[in-house]
């Protein structure tokens, strides 16, 4: 594979010294170059349609916060990208390393990131990824886990009361932007206090509220995206706080009265499909029982 590398290196006119292959955490071929680039490549053509799609990120939206595109191609039926290295490490390797006035630090770069990235134009993304009839999108996720729920044998009539009656109208307003996908602490670069993004292979259009998917889940459950060889510094009292202070660093994201009850059905549905994967009957049960409790009551929804 280190030859196919080699021939796209040359082709792009670059010069190297050491090729170095990524060991985990990829859903393509990554390999490293003198600590300068990095090169992504596949053959698989589901994954060549998530690399069409990081390679127009990485062509269409200017941030200083994310690497610089270098140069994109096909050889040998491989895809191929190749973007600048960035310094540093990963956030969930040295978050239990920092100091609270650093972690502040880190919690308001996200939220700036984060911000500048929802911002940008995303008329350049396929229609593929973009999710417009957003309330349609939710009623058809949720129906689908309802269905598989309800051949499990669980009772859904709570949440089917919950799609009938206020869906529609919890997901009638919605502030549209380019939204990250997977804002984890192992997406995020520190270098000598300063954050970057890496990875955008999840990028979508939909409401920018549904950025906090993943990342509220991190902070419920710090531990559920780190690497193996970072999840045993996980502690979940470095995490504690950290979704308050987003929300402080993003009003703008949190002004609608009932975003926290809309966050609570994407981490649902979200979840839920996990469970149910797993065939996890202990955590169906709570993830349904919550779900009744906390989005279900009518005076979450109206006034």
């Amino acid at each position: 594979m280190e030859d196919i590398v080699r021939e796209i290196l040359n082709a792009s006119k670059i010069s190297y010294n050491q090729i170095t292959k990524a060991t985990s955490g990829f859903t393509n071929l990554v390999y490293f170059v003198d600590d300068k680039y990095v090169i992504k490549l596949s053959k698989d053509e589901i994954v060549k349609k998530k690399l069409d799609k990081e390679t127009s990120i990485y062509k269409n939206i200017e941030l200083s916060c994310i690497p610089r595109f270098v140069a994109n191609g096909n050889l040998q039926d491989f895809q191929y990208l190749i973007i600048s290295k960035l310094a540093g490490n990963s956030l969930y390797s040295i978050w239990h390393t920092l100091s609270v006035k650093e972690r502040q630090s880190c919690i308001k770069q996200i939220a700036q990131i984060l911000k500048e990235f929802n911002k940008q134009d995303y008329s350049f993304l396929n229609d593929d990824y973009k999710d417009l009839n957003w309330a349609n999108h939710i009623y058809k996720e949720l129906n689908v886990k309802v269905e598989a729920l309800t051949q499990m044998g669980i009772n859904t009539v709570k949440i089917d009361s919950f799609i009938s009656n206020d869906l529609s109208e919890l997901f009638a307003k919605n502030n549209f932007g380019l939204v990250y996908n997977d804002a984890h602490f192992d997406n995020f670069i520190y270098d000598n206090g300063k954050l970057s993004l890496i990875d955008f292979d999840r990028v979508r259009v939909c409401p920018i509220d549904f950025e906090m998917l993943i990342f509220k889940t991190m902070c419920d459950n710090p531990s559920k995206f780190a690497s193996e060889e970072d999840e045993y510094k996980i502690k979940e009292e470095d995490y504690i706080g950290i979704y308050n202070q987003f929300k402080t660093e993003y009003p703008e994201m949190f002004k609608d009265k009932d975003v926290e009850k809309r966050i609570a059905v994407y981490q649902f549905n979200y979840l839920i499909g996990q469970a149910i994967k797993c065939n996890d009957k202990q955590w169906i049960t709570s993830l349904v029982n919550n779900f009744n409790f906390e989005v279900n009551k009518k005076e979450n929804i109206k006034e």
